[in-house]
């Protein structure tokens, strides 16, 4: 049987351009196939189907398009390192797009309810706002949803680290008994019998026949398009700041004394690169190891990717575990709340004393004023901007 792609050359003599994508051997194959029947189809040469160039009409769907996709440029604040994207999958206007829909596909899960966005809410800042994420069989995970804003600039997901791209994130969620609990062969076969979404991933990646490869890069194609800014970040930052309060609440969080925050939590980006540390959360961090989990380094155990603090009042309960509920309740934690292990972060283990939180140089006050500075880091573009929004509605 002839491929596709030779199937467009017979059956059209020529009158459709072959994609400049396939392989030099697949030419030759197709040549090969193509010189067999030649009385039916005519000679065409490999210098013929080498020179066509990238001008493509699918048969099937009868749209020409001029390329696979077009070049999406994204502008970044000036300070902001530039966005590390995959060579093998460059972000395309129809890439994001179809991205988008599936991000908001409900024929992901199993049952036809949940879509990755039931537990990334742009109102949410595209975090979850229950403490443990719920999936279509009722089954509580024992993790929140992380925000996703940024997520371009990390080289592991998840709160444990347990992927390494976001071409990979994607899959976990939908495979997952306890989240959308759906087999990802099955759910690209809801897709490729719905009439739009054939015609999506061919304008996206010149190709109608949905695969899980291009299923998932679309949606990480989508998520890196997500950035979120607070522009009090830029170097005025102190200057921008609304009052007073605002303004000592900065001088706080840059403390070594008081609060401290910077260290994992810097002044561009409001993370550190999305590192992992263990922050003291548990008493005995092996019972919940984080990272260790998926290095089995020891020197991992109880270490957890650290969230960036932009849009805050959207993001709560806070921590990998929801347990808190409030900002006031993540200070006090900070303060004296938090447990001495062998594993606990440098920056937290400078502020102990025989094996026990020592509590800092802040007054209540001090504790006032960093909160209402945390609260001005937000960016209200992220909740509202209608390209991130789900186009169903």
């Amino acid at each position: 049987m002839l491929s596709n792609y030779c199937k467009v050359a017979a059956t059209n003599h020529g009158q459709y351009c072959i994609f400049t994508v396939i392989k030099l051997n697949s030419f030759y194959n197709c040549y090969k196939m193509l010189y067999k029947r030649q009385k039916l189809y005519g000679l065409l040469t490999i210098s013929a189907l080498l020179t066509i160039t990238s001008c493509v009409k699918d048969p099937d769907i009868g749209a020409p398009i001029m390329s696979c996709g077009t070049p999406y440029s994204i502008v970044l604040p000036a300070q902001t390192p530039p966005m590390p994207i995959p060579e093998d999958n460059p972000m395309t206007v129809e890439g994001i797009e179809l991205g988008r829909h599936l991000f908001y596909e409900k024929m992901l899960s199993g049952d036809n309810t949940l879509a990755c966005a039931g537990c990334h809410l742009q109102s949410e800042a595209f975090a979850d706002k229950n403490k443990f994420s719920i999936g279509i069989d009722g089954f509580i995970g024992s993790r929140g949803a992380m925000p996703i804003a940024n997520a371009a600039w990390a080289d592991k997901y998840f709160w444990d680290g347990k992927a390494n791209s976001l071409e990979e994130v994607v899959l976990f969620p939908i495979q997952s008994e306890v989240e959308m609990h759906e087999s990802v062969f099955k759910a690209i076969k809801k897709l490729q019998s719905t009439e739009q979404y054939p015609t999506m991933f061919y304008h996206a990646f010149c190709d109608s026949t949905i695969t899980v490869e291009n299923m998932a890069k679309a949606m990480a194609q989508f998520m890196r398009s997500i950035t979120s800014y607070n522009y009090r970040s830029l170097p005025n930052l102190g200057k921008d700041l609304r009052n007073s309060v605002q303004q000592r609440g900065l001088q706080v969080f840059q403390d070594e004394t008081k609060g401290d925050c910077f260290h994992c939590h810097t002044l561009t980006t409001f993370t550190t690169n999305f590192d992992f540390f263990n922050n003291g959360l548990n008493e005995d961090p092996s019972l919940n190891p984080g990272l260790a989990g998926q290095t089995g380094d020891p020197q991992d155990v109880g270490k957890f990717k650290t969230p960036s603090l932009l849009n805050l009042r959207h993001t709560a309960p806070y921590m990998h575990d929801g347990r808190f509920q409030t900002l006031r309740e993540v200070v006090d934690f900070y303060d004296t709340g938090f447990h001495v292990s062998p594993t606990l972060s440098l920056d937290l283990l400078k502020h102990t004393k025989d094996g026990k939180p020592v509590a800092r140089a802040w007054t209540e006050q001090d504790k006032r004023d960093l909160i209402a500075f945390l609260i001005t880091l937000n960016d209200d573009s992220l909740i509202n901007n209608p390209k991130w929004s789900d186009p169903n509605e």
